[in-house]
């Protein structure tokens, strides 16, 4: 297509120190977006938006990430020609809806957050195998012994609890040591060759999965029916010395389940990346029980690994350009299904 007009759309205004225009297209791609089609010189927010509307007749398509926000029908309305959005970001629910019901496409770079979230769960399985973090709180309680230390991951089991874009990712870095990889998923349930192809041993329950792997590993998506679908129960059937970790969300966990059977197996430890309020109460046991540790929601795309869903959102606008099927579209029939 000759002369695509584009315009980056943000929640953030452009002089407010948190703009996620410049942290995500950085490192010169927004100067790559410009030397691919004709870049409105303002980003649009909702507080200019009425102001640029009048030139924004012709617009053809909207790059945005985080803080992308929900246009109004009368928004809509005033943009007649938009064919698609490009956004860098992992979840669309909150601003889709409308969009795809007029036909407009949409990109997703979910694929390209679920990177560094594979990463992150892959360095911590293999140091919860190891037993490096119960090993590590020993040694600050000046308890420094060689024999305090996990099963390792030589042959041993780990759960995946949900088969998303994380899980996949996670599954193609967990494929060259040598564990029995377990798995919930409501989708790949009546496929398991499909499982098998993916690198998956076997297909469990939940309640299969917390009794028999040594590490077990959350990925369900956020949606409401899966808020507290982790109790006390599962936590209680766990291995001896198994760990549980979470980048999943908070909302998914029974936190003082969880808090009251780790104060009493103080074999097991607790890896979560995500609590439920974030971050937690200044009261709350989450920061004082040393076999639950913390981190501040960090596994998902920061820094320079933001660039990455940039590119995806470029890549996907280059085969938009061309006339090429979209790789990472997200298609009207599976938007209810979407965290």
């Amino acid at each position: 297509m000759v002369n695509m007009k584009a315009a980056f759309f943000t929640h953030n205004d452009a002089y407010r120190p948190d703009n996620r225009i410049d942290y995500v297209f950085s490192q010169g791609r927004q100067a790559i977006i410009g030397g691919m089609c004709e870049l409105y010189p303002t980003r649009i927010t909702p507080s200019n938006f009425n102001e640029e509307a009048p030139n924004l007749r012709d617009l053809d398509v909207i790059f945005s990430t985080w803080g992308m926000w929900p246009l109004a029908p009368e928004q809509l309305e005033q943009l007649p020609n938009l064919k698609a959005v490009f956004f860098a970001g992992g979840s669309i629910k909150k601003f889709a809806g409308p969009m795809l019901e007029r036909g407009i496409r949409i990109t997703s770079a979910a694929e390209a957050n679920a990177i560094p979230v594979a990463e992150f769960c892959l360095a911590q399985i293999l140091l919860a195998a190891k037993g490096y973090f119960i090993n590590n709180t020993c040694c600050r309680n000046r308890i420094f012994k060689q024999e305090i230390v996990g099963r390792g991951a030589y042959g041993e089991t780990v759960a995946l609890i949900g088969i998303g874009a994380i899980a996949r990712q996670l599954l193609t870095r967990l494929a060259p040591f040598n564990l029995r990889i377990i798995a919930v998923s409501n989708y790949l349930e009546n496929n398991p060759e499909l499982a098998r192809a993916m690198g998956i041993d076997e297909l469990v329950t939940i309640e299969e999965a917390f009794k028999k792997a040594y590490v077990v590993s959350n990925h369900l998506p956020d949606l409401p029916t899966n808020q507290k679908i982790f109790g006390a129960a599962h936590f209680e059937s766990m291995r001896q010395g198994a760990t549980f970790i979470n980048t999943g969300r908070g909302a998914q966990v029974d936190e003082a389940a969880l808090v009251n059977v780790l104060r009493q197996r103080t074999d097991l430890t607790a890896l979560l990346d995500v609590t439920c309020p974030e971050p937690p109460l200044p009261d709350s046991p989450l920061y004082t029980l040393p076999n639950i540790h913390l981190s501040a929601h960090i596994s998902g795309s920061q820094n320079d690994e933001t660039v990455r869903m940039a590119d995806f959102a470029i890549e996907e606008f280059r085969r938009f350009l061309n006339g090429l099927p979209l790789e990472h579209e997200v298609l009207p029939e599976l938007f209810h299904a979407l965290a």
